[in-house]
């Protein structure tokens, strides 16, 4: 096989684990390898005996069922979608808000149907705990935080950065982390201040080794709103204390520059379960067992 060929196998390898097939633009811009798009059509054209091709998408062997997964997933992201809009308004007023995304998206339009909706939140610098004490009071008020009995359609406010603190290669769980990467670049964005979005951009332009034909920075135009950030330190160190006190314990012990929870004062990262390990082990896996790579 050619390097694109390979290339374009372990793409379709990688989004199988997620049981997500792939159009030819997606996998044009997911693929770590640069070339044209005539050349792209051609070495998929190439890989016929190797991969399968239904209403639009190209998926693995045996694996038909996941087009039809597919097309429910964008009406389930259509849904979702819609509840992340009306959240991301309401927490835009607060002043120390720079940006708000949905996150987890792996592919285009990927949200499963009991899900919750996970948020990305950029802050001012050193507002971040302020930022989460607000989000999360609202989402609270509003009943619209997971809890024991249902996820379906909550909202997940698992990850913050702040605007100093916006490169995030070091947060890579090892070179072989194609998850983190995938996950950034399908941030979907919902609002913007300062355009800070382009500036996440441009301080991640490293993704572009990963993604050659796709990563470029280009300004992001949302919804602007022009709000001072007053001079508030101290009650962020006590939003902060307050936070710490009543944080379960089980996320507090989890707490390490590069897990799934992270503390900081310019980053608050709250997935109790890292799975990024294991999607590195499955896509290793995987590509031993289907095409002996």
């Amino acid at each position: 096989m050619t390097k694109i060929e390979r290339e374009i196998l372990k793409t379709l390898v990688f989004f199988d684990v997620f049981s997500q097939p792939l159009s030819e633009f997606e996998i044009y811009n997911y693929l770590n390898f640069k070339c044209d798009f005539f050349d792209l059509q051609k070495s998929l054209e190439s890989l016929g005996d190797r991969i399968c091709f239904q209403d639009g998408f190209y998926f693995l062997p045996g694996k038909e069922h996941i087009i039809s997964e597919r097309f429910k997933r964008y009406n389930y992201f259509k849904r979702k979608i819609k509840i992340a809009k009306r959240f991301s308004s309401l927490i835009s007023i607060i002043p120390f808000i720079k940006g708000v995304a949905v996150s987890n998206i792996i592919s285009s339009h990927n949200l499963k149907n009991d899900s919750d909706i996970d948020f990305f939140i950029i802050t001012s610098s050193n507002r971040i705990w302020l930022a989460r004490f607000f989000c999360t009071g609202i989402a609270k008020i509003l009943n619209l935080r997971p809890n024991k009995k249902t996820k379906k359609d909550k909202i997940c406010l698992s990850f913050y950065i702040s605007e100093d603190n916006l490169a995030l290669k070091k947060y890579l769980y090892s070179e072989d982390d194609l998850y983190f990467i995938y996950w950034i670049i399908g941030l979907e964005f919902l609002f913007d201040r300062d355009n800070i979005f382009k500036s996440l951009k441009e301080q991640n332009a490293w993704l572009e080794n990963y993604l050659p034909n796709s990563y470029k920075v280009e300004d992001v135009v949302l919804n602007k709103v022009n709000l001072s950030d007053k001079n508030i330190g101290l009650l962020e160190k006590l939003a902060r204390k307050i936070q710490m006190r009543i944080m379960p314990e089980k996320l507090k012990c989890q707490n390490c520059d590069l897990g799934g929870v992270i503390l900081g004062d310019d980053i608050i990262k709250l997935f109790l379960e890292d799975k990024r390990p294991l999607f590195i082990e499955k896509f290793k896996d995987n590509l031993k067992n289907v095409y002996d790579f």
